[in-house]
């Protein structure tokens, strides 16, 4: 048996034209989605530079906001609100995890440039 382009049997009953135009319309707007998605995430990473510590990376209350004002948004869309709710606090949860990391790294890399700007000043380096 052999497959048409969309990867149907062709011996399967026809598929309805109009959901393959609407698989188009969801791949396209996946696409959309996911550039948002890296648009945020790459705000996220910077604002990580802001942060010192986990209580500041974690922020329960903004979570809090957050999830609140895209709850109301799905409300005014027609969206169900429990949708955007739980891909938020998916969301929140990945990207809270990319700020931790984010924030050791930069806590080692100045734990290591603090301990050889020690170590060169005990050996009699300098400016």
């Amino acid at each position: 048996m052999s497959a048409d382009r969309t990867g149907a049997d062709p011996s399967s009953p026809a598929i309805d034209p109009r959901i393959e135009e609407l698989r188009l319309s969801v791949d396209a707007l996946d696409r959309r989605i996911v550039a948002l998605l890296a648009e945020r995430t790459a705000v996220v990473r910077e604002l990580t530079g802001f942060k010192r510590d986990e209580e500041t990376v974690r922020s329960p209350g903004r979570v809090e906001q957050v999830v609140a004002k895209v709850r109301g948004l799905a409300d005014e869309h027609g969206m169900p609100p429990g949708i955007a709710e739980a891909t938020y606090r998916t969301l929140i949860d990945e990207l809270t995890g990319m700020q931790m990391v984010l924030l050791e790294e930069r806590r080692a890399a100045a734990a290591g440039s603090a301990a050889g700007s020690a170590a060169g000043a005990a050996a009699g380096e300098g400016p």
